[in-house]
């Protein structure tokens, strides 16, 4: 399957929780369409390492690391963000939480 129909060239994506698992699979995919992609998680090591992967694909990547749960962490990042490299175009919020 080719991905010309779903062409995102200069397209910047953020995928919360994307530092592995599904999160890091959908990132791969919009990589795949020609996205910018921005990583996100709670863990640098963890972001780092998944950078490095789509990088070694040929990705542009950023990450930033944040918790979603702290909405003020989230507003100063994104803000952050989109004054220093741009606006971001996409957003998939697959960051979860879970009660034990």
């Amino acid at each position: 399957m080719t991905l010309e129909m779903f062409d995102l060239t200069g397209k910047r994506a953020l995928i919360t929780g994307s530092s592995q698992g599904i999160g890091f699979a959908l990132a791969r995919g919009l990589a795949g369409a020609g996205a910018e992609i921005i990583l996100n998680g709670r863990d640098q090591s963890k972001l780092d390492t998944a950078a490095e992967i789509l990088q070694g694909d040929g990705a542009k990547v950023y990450s930033l690391t944040f918790d979603v749960t702290d909405h003020e962490a989230v507003r100063a990042a994104v803000d952050g963000f989109e004054t220093k490299v741009g606006s971001i175009d996409i957003l998939i919020n697959n960051a979860g939480m879970q009660y034990r």
